[in-house]
This record gives structure tokens, C-alpha cells and sequence, in this order.
């Protein structure tokens, strides 16, 4: 669970940190008002309870003694229950209580001393004292008396007590609070919630605002990544990223810096190559022909052909062709038959019609590497075929032979520049190791990708993606 958890997105993960924080905090607060809730209900149900015995007792000592019931009858109501009886109901009284303790000495000062008071301490129904006098008059037991507590349904009891009149009766007497009262309605839990889901979807939204910069850079570091274009990201947002936005921007630009004055430099060098080899080539012009001097030519035009292919991967390593509408089955046809035009036999079957803005003149360069690859290490028996089709939003090429291959531990090294797998024969022909690194730099310039797979049972699939879509 944990480990789920640190893989997804970090505002999700604030957003579960801060929405079980505020979960907890709901119903703990909720816990906490409602039990204060209900300890100033009770406390105030009881107080209200004993004032109006205080005033019941005190009619009553001023009144004949047949006037009692009815004056006991008029005195009750749906959250006080009293009764005369010449037993108390409630034959102990409570001690240690403050509540208890506060209630009996309001009694004493208004002159009753003999009080039996208990404070109720768990929820159940308010004691009908009248049943309960008529129950101890008709001999019931005790059981069947504690069987009548629970008529009063609707009010949770807080105080039961009885005191002794002036008269040697007692009065008895369960006062409660309505148990509606006591519970939160639902119009207010659904507003503290409305408030929780609320204020949690408000921090969500700060907490992604903070965060956008850290989304500029990701897509910042995508398109120099693939585009080795610099995007310069704008520091705004929480100071703390504000170090890290300069440093990235910083280092874009000394990344860049140190591409092109490597390519230059690479330029440069092949380009004043290319004098001493124009003035080696006169110069043999004018020794007399051999052996020797058709080999040294021989070797002279190899590193010619070394050089026109440096200074084209440094070339086209600076400029990105522009994207034009083309027919791409078109196009990959009529290098079908420039290979045929060779003797090169390339299997192509056109799937549907592709026309798309594309960069014709890379698509060229990368298919004709792939091809040139094929024929040149394939081996004999090797047959070369060409795939063409759209996936989704991407137009995807591969070109598949039957020849050698490549070992799969050496995908990644083939595809930078100056790889050459085997250094003895490379070295006869014009082949310098950059024909998979060029392909693979310009599919990754336009927004794609080169990928080698190995073909079963032998052979190579080389394979390059370019987005329909410039906006990829």
C-alpha cells in the first residue's frame, strides 16, 4: 500500500494527506462537541428539573392534602415525571458528583432536607413515576417495575430523584431532555461537510497552481530531450523552485552551446580536410599508373566519402527540415525503385493512402540509412522489405531483412555516432558509424524515434516513428 502510494502523483498524494487529515479532524471535532453537547444539555435539563421541583414542593406545602394529586397531575409534563408515595423511589442518593452535589445543595437551601438524587449516567427513557407508585402499591416486584421505565420513549432521562415533604410523603420525580435535541440535525452535518469537501478542494487547487512550474519543466526538459530545442522556463511560483527553474535554464543553454561549438568544430575540421586531400589527388594524377597509385586513390576516395558523410550528420544535426504535404507512399516507392534502378531488390507493397505534412527529404535520408545498412552488413541470402502504415496519431516505417542482425546487447551502442561493430571491414569501405545515428537523431528532432528489434529467426527490424501532428 505504501509503495502504491509513493508511485502515484504528488498532488495526489497531498491531496490523501490533507483529505484524511481533515477527515479525522471532522469527526473528532464532532465527537468532541457532541459529547460537550450533551453534558450542558443534561446539566441544564437537571437544573431546570430541580427548580421546578423546588416550586412543586413548595405548592404543595401550602396546599390541603386532597388537592395534591391534581396539583401533581397539572405539574408533570412530557419531561417530567412525578408522583407522591410514601417510599422514596429512589431509596439512595448520589455522592462525589459535582453535578449531583451542586443539584442537592440548591434543595437544602430551599429547605429540603432529606434528598435522594441520582444523576443518570447512560442513555434510557425518562421513569413514569405514577405507574411506578401504583405498581409498589399492588405488590409488584421489582422487576416488573424496572419493566415500566421505558414508557416515555422519545426523552433520554438525565436526573431521577425523590424528596421528602413536610408532610412525611415523598416526591418523586425523572426529568430527561428530548432526544432529538441531543443529536446533530442533518442540515448541519451536511453543511460541515460541504465546508471540509470544500476547503480541501480549494488547497488542491493552490497546491497545483505551486506545482505548474514543476509541470513547465517537465515539458521543457521533453522537448529539449527530443527537439534539443531550449524552452526557457519563467520562475514563478513558490521561491524554493526558484533556484532550481535558473539552474535548469542555465543548463539548457550551456548544453546547446556545447552542441553547436562541437559540431562546428566538427565541421571545421572535415571541411579543411577536404584541401589536402584535393591537393593529394593532383598530386598522384601526375605519377605514372601501378598498382600503387590505384590503391592510394582507391584510399583517397574512402575518406572522401568519410568526410561528405561527417559533414552531412553535422549538418543536419543543426537544421530541422520544415514539414510540406507529401505522399509518403510515394516517396517511399520511388526509392523502391532507385534500388531496383541499383539491382537492390526491395520488397514494398503500399497499405493505404498517407498524405501528410511530412519532412520528405529526412524520411529519405532515414530510409535510405536503414536500407543502406540492410545491404551492406546483411550477408548473402539477406532479403529487405519495407513496411509503411499509420498507428494512431504516428506514421511509422520499418524496414525489415533476414540478414546478420545485430546482437540485442548492442541496440544502444550502434545508434550513437562513430560506432562501427566490425573495424577490420568498416575500415576497407566508406562506412564511418553514422548511418543508424543520423536516423535516429532526425526521428528524435521531429518528435519520433528509431527503435531495433531483432527479427526471427535472423535478421534486423529497424524500425522510426514521426508524428502526423507538428503540435506531438
Amino acid at each position: 500500500m505504501i509503495s502504491w502510494y509513493q508511485k502515484q502523483k504528488l498532488i495526489h498524494q497531498i491531496g490523501v494527506i490533507i483529505l484524511i487529515g481533515f477527515t479525522v479532524s471532522f469527526f473528532l471535532s464532532l465527537y468532541l462537541l457532541s459529547s460537550e453537547k450533551s453534558k450542558n444539555l443534561s446539566l441544564l435539563s437537571s437544573t431546570g428539573a430541580i427548580q421546578r421541583v423546588i416550586s412543586v414542593v413548595d405548592i404543595l406545602s401550602q396546599t390541603p392534602a386532597d388537592l395534591h394529586d391534581s396539583i401533581i397531575r397539572a405539574s408533570g409534563s412530557s419531561d417530567l415525571s412525578l408522583s407522591l408515595s410514601r417510599q422514596p423511589h429512589i431509596e439512595t442518593g448520589q455522592s462525589g458528583s459535582e453535578e449531583a452535589d451542586v443539584l442537592i445543595q440548591r434543595l437544602h437551601s430551599a429547605g429540603i432536607r432529606r434528598v435522594h438524587l441520582s444523576m443518570v449516567k447512560f442513555d434510557r427513557s425518562i421513569l413514569n413515576m405514577s405507574d411506578m407508585h401504583n405498581a409498589m402499591m399492588s405488590g409488584r416486584s421489582r422487576h416488573d417495575i424496572q419493566d415500566m421505565r421505558n414508557v416515555r420513549l422519545g426523552y433520554i432521562a438525565t436526573v431521577d430523584g425523590s424528596v421528602e415533604l413536610a408532610s412525611g410523603l415523598w416526591l418523586n420525580f425523572s426529568s430527561g431532555v428530548e432526544e432529538n435535541i441531543t443529536h446533530w440535525s442533518i442540515g448541519v452535518l451536511i453543511s460541515l461537510s460541504l465546508v471540509m469537501l470544500t476547503t480541501v478542494f480549494i488547497s488542491l487547487l493552490i497546491i497545483r497552481k505551486a506545482l505548474k512550474p514543476i509541470g513547465e519543466l517537465r515539458k521543457a526538459a521533453d522537448q529539449f530531450a527530443m527537439n534539443k530545442k531550449v524552452s526557457m522556463v519563467d520562475p514563478h511560483g513558490p521561491k524554493d523552485l526558484y533556484p532550481t527553474i535558473r539552474a535548469f535554464n542555465e543548463m539548457q543553454t550551456q548544453l546547446t552551446d556545447y552542441i553547436q561549438d562541437r559540431t562546428k568544430l566538427l565541421a571545421a575540421i572535415s571541411h579543411d580536410l577536404r584541401t589536402p586531400l584535393t591537393s593529394l589527388r593532383l598530386r598522384l594524377e601526375f605519377i605514372e599508373d601501378s598498382e600503387d597509385k590505384q590503391q592510394m586513390l582507391h584510399t583517397l576516395a574512402i575518406m572522401e566519402k568519410m568526410l561528405q558523410a561527417t559533414m552531412r550528420f553535422t549538418r543536419e544535426d543543426s537544421e530541422l527540415e520544415e514539414r510540406q504535404r507529401c505522399d509518403v507512399n510515394s516517396l517511399i516507392q520511388a526509392i523502391v525503385d532507385e534500388y531496383a534502378d541499383k539491382n537492390v531488390i526491395v520488397r514494398y507493397q503500399p497499405q493505404q493512402s498517407l498524405v501528410e505534412n511530412m519532412p520528405p527529404v529526412s524520411i529519405r535520408r532515414m530510409v535510405e540509412n536503414l536500407v543502406n545498412n540492410s545491404v551492406q552488413y546483411g550477408g548473402e541470402g539477406n532479403t529487405i522489405s519495407l513496411e509503411v502504415k499509420r498507428e494512431k496519431q504516428y506514421l511509422v516505417v520499418s524496414v525489415i531483412d533476414t540478414g546478420k542482425g545485430i546482437a540485442e546487447d548492442k541496440f544502444e551502442e550502434v545508434v550513437k555516432p562513430f560506432t562501427r561493430l566490425n573495424q577490420a571491414r568498416d575500415t576497407e569501405s566508406s562506412n564511418v558509424g553514422l548511418g543508424l545515428s543520423i536516423t535516429a537523431s532526425l526521428a528524435k528532432a521531429h518528435g519520433g524515434e528509431l527503435i531495433l528489434q531483432k527479427n526471427h529467426p535472423k535478421g534486423l527490424i529497424a524500425t522510426f516513428t514521426l508524428p502526423l501532428s507538428i503540435n506531438l
